[in-house]
């Protein structure tokens, strides 16, 4: 596996595998990928297989604390802990300390179980967060560096 980094990628590659990867398509719109991309604090990585990019992770850096905003990887690709090795690759680009945010839906086991073994921790719920069902979302928090679990 290969890493690209924001200024590897484009808008419309990262519509692509959000409108593939989630449920419902998308939650930003290509418009709104386009305009992450121009943001100065915005950071992305994107995992690649055989010459495509199959997976990214994107968010907002600022003041030691990455706001993560989208993480995708292909439906085809998905259950082969691409997710993880994304994650794990990218989190080692921050400095120790930063503090790392997300939100998650409440019935999406599959992340929240990828999140818990990287030592994120719900720390609270929000009520009639998603939309396309209406459903909760559970705020994850974890503090770098990833603690490895023996």
């Amino acid at each position: 596996m290969n890493f690209l980094y924001k200024h590897d990628m484009t808008a419309a590659q990262l519509y692509r595998i959000a409108d593939d990867a989630y449920a419902n398509g998308s939650p930003w719109q290509l418009k709104t990928f386009q305009q992450d991309l121009e943001n100065e604090y915005s950071h992305y990585v994107g995992i690649v297989d055989h010459n495509q990019l199959i997976g990214f992770a994107g968010g907002i850096y600022l003041d030691d604390t990455l706001d993560i905003s989208n993480v995708a990887i292909l439906k085809t690709q998905q259950g082969k802990h691409l997710g993880e090795i994304l994650l794990r690759a990218w989190f080692d680009e921050f400095n120790d300390g930063t503090k790392v945010f997300l939100e998650v839906r409440a019935s999406n086991q599959a992340a929240q179980h990828l999140y818990q073994r990287l030592g994120f921790k719900t720390y609270r719920k929000r009520k009639a967060y998603y939309s396309r069902p209406v459903e909760d979302a559970d705020l994850m928090m974890l503090e770098l560096p990833i603690q490895v679990k023996e």
